[in-house]
C-alpha cells in the first residue's frame, strides 16, 4: 500500500515537473517572440523615419528647384512660397523663403523646407542654398516701353533670328510683340495701317478693352493680355574704366569708323549723309539725346546683335530717315521716336515709344540668346540644416 502511494506521488512528481517545464519552455517561447516583435518593431520604425526623411528631402529639394524657376521668370518675386504635394500617399508641405543679395541683384539665398506627417509626428528636412542667376536679356519685345506705346502709318512688327540667316518676308515670324508695364487706359494705341504680327501686352491688371484700343485698319494678330507682374527694367549703369568721349556728331559726307569695343558718349547726332560704321560688336552708352538720320548707323554684318544702344537718364532718342537701322536700343527712361521709311531690325525698349514711320519693325530673335543673355545657373553654396 506504501508503494502504491509512492508511485501515485512520483507519477504526480513527474506530471508538475514537465507542467512546470512547458511552462518555463513557453514563458521562453514568449520572451524570444517579444523580443522579436521588438525588434521586428523597432526595424519596422526605423525604415519608416529613414523613409520620411527621404521623402521630406526630396520635398525641400523639389521646392528649392521650383523656386530658382521661378526667380528666373520674375526676379522681383521673393514673398514665401508653400504649397503640398500632390500625391495621396503622401501627407505633408514643402515651403521657400528668399532672401536677396544687397550687392548683387543676381544672386539669392533660397531656404527650402519639407514635411512629412506621420503617427509619431513631422519629419523636416531643411535646405539652404546659395545661388547665381545668369544675367537676363531685356530684349524679349520687339518694342517695349515703361508706360505708353503709340503707332501709326503703315508700320508692321514681325519677327526673325538672325542665327538663322538674314530676314525675308517669306520666312518671318509671328514674334513681333508688343508690351508695356502700364496697366492704364490707351497704353498701347494703333491707328493708321498698323499690324502686329504679334501679341499685345500690358501691365498687372489692366482692363485690356480700354489699355490696348486699336483705329483705322489697324490689326492685332496674336493675343491681348495683361502682365502677371511688371517687367524688371534695370536703369542704365556705365561701364567703369571707360572713358567718355564727349558729343559725337556726324554730318555732310563724313564718315566715322569704330573698332569692336564698348563706347561713351555725352550725346549722339548723325544726320545728313553722315554714317556711324561699325567694325563688330558694339556697345555705345550715352548720357544725353541721341538722334539718328540720314545714312545712320552701318552694324557690321546686319546683325542686330553686334550693336547696343543705351541710354541712361530722362531723354530723347531718335530714330529718322531711310537707312534701315541694325541693333538693339535699351533706354528704359527716355522717350523712343521712330519715323522716316527705314525698316528696324532688332528692338527697342523705352519709357514711351512713338512709331509714326512707315518702316516695319523686325523683331531680332537672336537678342534673347545672344552675350547680353547668360541663362546659366551657378550653386555658390549648398546645405542642410
Amino acid at each position: 500500500m506504501k508503494n502504491c502511494k509512492i508511485g501515485k506521488w512520483n507519477r504526480a512528481n513527474q506530471k508538475g515537473i514537465a507542467l512546470i517545464a512547458t511552462l518555463g519552455l513557453a514563458s521562453v517561447i514568449a520572451i524570444l517572440a517579444a523580443g522579436l516583435m521588438a525588434g521586428g518593431l523597432a526595424e519596422l520604425q526605423a525604415a519608416k523615419r529613414f523613409e520620411d526623411r527621404t521623402v521630406a528631402f526630396h520635398l525641400a529639394e523639389g521646392a528649392l528647384d521650383q523656386r530658382i524657376a521661378g526667380l528666373k521668370t520674375n526676379r522681383s518675386d521673393t514673398a514665401p512660397r508653400s504649397g503640398a504635394p500632390n500625391n495621396y500617399q503622401i501627407t505633408g508641405s514643402y515651403g521657400t523663403t528668399v532672401d536677396p543679395s544687397e550687392n548683387n541683384p543676381n544672386v539669392f539665398e533660397i531656404q527650402a523646407t519639407g514635411t512629412v506627417n506621420s503617427m509619431g509626428g513631422t519629419t523636416d528636412r531643411r535646405i539652404t542654398a546659395v545661388v547665381e542667376l545668369g544675367s537676363t536679356s531685356p530684349f524679349t519685345y520687339g518694342i517695349f516701353a515703361q508706360s505708353f506705346i503709340t503707332m501709326s502709318g503703315n508700320a508692321v512688327t514681325d519677327s526673325y533670328n538672325s542665327n538663322n540667316g538674314p530676314y525675308t518676308s517669306d520666312s518671318a515670324g509671328t514674334n513681333g510683340d508688343i508690351g508695356s508695364n502700364r496697366a492704364g487706359e490707351n497704353t498701347v494705341t494703333l491707328s493708321g495701317n498698323v499690324r502686329i504680327k504679334g501679341d499685345v501686352m500690358v501691365g498687372p491688371d489692366a482692363n485690356i478693352d480700354t489699355a490696348i484700343t486699336t483705329s483705322g485698319n489697324s490689326v492685332i494678330e496674336g493675343e491681348r493680355s495683361a502682365a502677371s507682374a511688371p517687367m524688371t527694367l534695370d536703369p542704365v549703369t556705365l561701364p567703369s574704366g571707360v572713358t567718355n568721349l564727349g558729343n559725337l556728331s556726324i554730318s555732310g559726307n563724313r564718315t566715322v569708323t569704330l573698332p569692336t569695343g564698348t563706347y561713351v558718349y555725352s550725346s549722339i547726332s548723325i544726320s545728313g549723309n553722315g554714317r556711324l560704321n561699325l567694325s563688330g560688336a558694339t556697345k555705345i552708352y550715352v548720357t544725353g539725346d541721341v538722334s539718328v538720320s540720314g545714312n545712320g548707323i552701318s552694324t557690321a554684318q546686319n546683325l542686330p546683335p553686334n550693336l547696343e544702344i543705351h541710354v541712361q537718364g530722362t531723354h530723347t532718342l531718335s530714330l529718322s530717315g531711310n537707312g534701315n537701322f541694325y541693333g538693339a536700343v535699351y533706354a528704359p527712361d527716355s522717350r523712343i521716336n521712330i519715323s522716316g521709311n527705314g525698316q528696324l531690325f532688332g528692338a527697342v525698349i523705352g519709357e514711351t515709344i512713338v512709331d509714326s514711320g512707315n518702316g516695319n519693325i523686325h523683331f531680332d530673335e537672336a537678342l534673347n540668346s545672344s552675350s547680353t543673355s547668360n541663362s546659366s545657373t551657378q550653386l555658390r553654396s549648398w546645405s542642410e540644416l
